[in-house]
C-alpha cells in the first residue's frame, strides 16, 4: 500500500480498492494556466470513517490547512492534511503540494506532490512525488454555509470510459493495478471542460471552512 492510499484510506473507503488514486500524467487545466485560488485558503474541517485492519469502523476529525505556497515561480498552495485519531487510530500530518484550474464551470485541483512533515515534499518531474510521476486531479465545488466539496475519479468509471475510448489511459493489470489517464494536455483540458466530464467524479470529503 502506498503512503498516499494509506493517508486518503483515513478519510474515505472508497480508496481501499487501488493502490493510488486515479492520477493523470498531464495535469488538467494547463491549457489555460494553473494557478492557487485564494477562495480555498484556510482551514477547512470535517469528520471521516477509516477502517482499520480489523474491519471495524473508527471516526476522527480531519482537518485541511490550505496555505499559498510563496516560495513558486507560479503560484501553488500547500495543504496541510491532519488526521487526528483516536482511540483506535494513530493521527497522521502529511503535505501536498497543488495549483487549480477552471475549465468551463468545472473547477480542478491538480495535486502534485506528495510529503510528509520529516521530509517535505518530493523533487518535481520525478516518479518520487509519490504519485507515480502524475498528478491526481481533484474536482471541487464550494456550496452554502462555507462548505467545500471534493471529488475524486471513479475508477470504475475512468476504466470504463478509457475502454469505450471516450478519454485515453493506461490501466495496469490485476484488481490493484494503477490507472492513468494519458491525453495530451489540448485533448485532456477540451474533454474536462464539458459538463459530462463532472460524471466521472464522486464524492471524496465534504468539508466545512472553519472561522
Amino acid at each position: 500500500m502506498t503512503k498516499l492510499r494509506a493517508v486518503f484510506a483515513i478519510a474515505c473507503t472508497f480508496l481501499l480498492a487501488s493502490c493510488l488514486p486515479v492520477t493523470s500524467k498531464t495535469p488538467v487545466g494547463t491549457t489555460v494556466g494553473l494557478g492557487a485560488d485564494k477562495a480555498l485558503v484556510g482551514t477547512w474541517t470535517g469528520r471521516s470513517e477509516d477502517q482499520p485492519g480489523n474491519g471495524q469502523k473508527d471516526k476522527g476529525t480531519l482537518y485541511l490547512h490550505f496555505l499559498p505556497e510563496k516560495s513558486q515561480d507560479t503560484p501553488a498552495l500547500v495543504v496541510v492534511w491532519v488526521f487526528t485519531g483516536s482511540a483506535k487510530n494513530n493521527g497522521e500530518v502529511d503535505l501536498y503540494e497543488l495549483r487549480t484550474a477552471k475549465l468551463g464551470d468545472n473547477n480542478f485541483i491538480d495535486v502534485l506532490k506528495l510529503g510528509d512533515i520529516d521530509h517535505g515534499l518530493h523533487a518535481d518531474d520525478s516518479k518520487d512525488n509519490g504519485l507515480n510521476g502524475g498528478s491526481v486531479p481533484v474536482l471541487y465545488k464550494f456550496g452554502k454555509h462555507h462548505t467545500l466539496t471534493l471529488y475524486m475519479l471513479d475508477e470504475d468509471k475512468v476504466k470504463a470510459a478509457i475502454a469505450k475510448g471516450e478519454i485515453a489511459g493506461t490501466v495496469e493489470p490485476g484488481d490493484y493495478g494503477d490507472v492513468q489517464l494519458t491525453n495530451d494536455a489540448k485533448t485532456l483540458d477540451a474533454f474536462m471542460a464539458r459538463p459530462e466530464a463532472a460524471k466521472l467524479f464522486k464524492v471524496f470529503l465534504v468539508l466545512r471552512k472553519t472561522e
